[in-house]
């Protein structure tokens, strides 16, 4: 009995003397695929400057319409042309439709040879808005129009102006898309393309065209053609007719 009371007294001493265990530690957390951080990039100390490719512009938005009720004279051409563009020519055209305006434009590209261009029929009416698009033509670059002219003349006879159009493209000929556009009717009644050549109004009193070609034979330089050949052209009513034709040895 007293070896057992002792035996407890070693024990209960040896526990006092070692206090309390420590707790386990805790396992080392290794995250799992999922969890993974992926650093943040380095940022570039020296980003690059080099600008963005240049880039033909937006065309400019066409008005269509004018509210006033202005006088042709009274009217601001940048107001007739698309936003941004610059005009190259303004024509007044006498109809049984009232007195029209004809206005020709060039906008901005990056190329100035090959720019884009165009032209528009503007008419009065007696309701707002008071000036309206008869007649839009827009040309971008690649059409390669380096001009616009137009001529507003009585052309086919029935008394009211029309207009002779001429698209220059350039070359050593000097070629050109012509057309002639009867105003009144807002319709084209005319398109040749032509080098070496030119169209222009009959003679005051005798209305139609006047085309006037060189001629070239085998053997001739470009700046010497052999004839000149002039044709005159006479409105129908439904078709342009050959009514003269002469040709003059150079």
């Amino acid at each position: 009995m007293l070896r057992r009371a002792a035996l407890v007294a070693v024990v209960l001493v040896l526990a006092a003397c070692e206090g309390t265990p420590p707790a386990p530690p805790s396992p080392t957390q290794v995250p799992t695929a999922s969890e993974t951080v992926t650093p943040s990039p380095t940022p570039d100390p020296s980003p690059s400057t080099e600008p963005s490719p240049s880039s033909e512009p937006d065309p400019g938005e066409m008005p269509t319409s004018i509210a006033a009720d202005l006088s042709p004279p009274d009217l601001v051409p940048e107001d007739l042309v698309p936003a941004g563009a610059d005009v190259t020519g303004e024509w007044f055209a006498f109809t049984d439709r009232g007195v029209m305006v004809v206005i020709a434009w060039v906008e901005p590209g990056s190329d100035f040879s090959r720019l884009p261009r165009g032209f528009a029929v503007w008419r009065r009416f007696a309701s707002s808005p008071h000036w309206r698009t008869d007649l839009v033509e827009r040309h971008d670059a690649e059409d390669e129009i380096q001009e616009i002219q137009i001529t507003t003349a009585e052309l086919t006879g029935d008394g009211s102006d029309d207009a002779l159009v001429v698209r220059g493209v350039g070359g050593s000929g000097a070629c050109g898309r012509w057309s002639v556009i009867d105003l009144a009717r807002g319709e084209e009644t005319y398109r040749r393309e032509l080098c070496d050549a030119r169209i222009e109004p009959g003679p005051p009193g005798a209305p139609g065209l006047i085309l006037t070609e060189s001629v070239f034979r085998p053997g001739d330089a470009h700046c010497c053609p052999s004839v000149i050949r002039t044709t005159t052209l006479t409105w129908t009513g439904t078709r342009w007719q050959v009514t003269d034709r002469t040709s003059v040895e150079t």
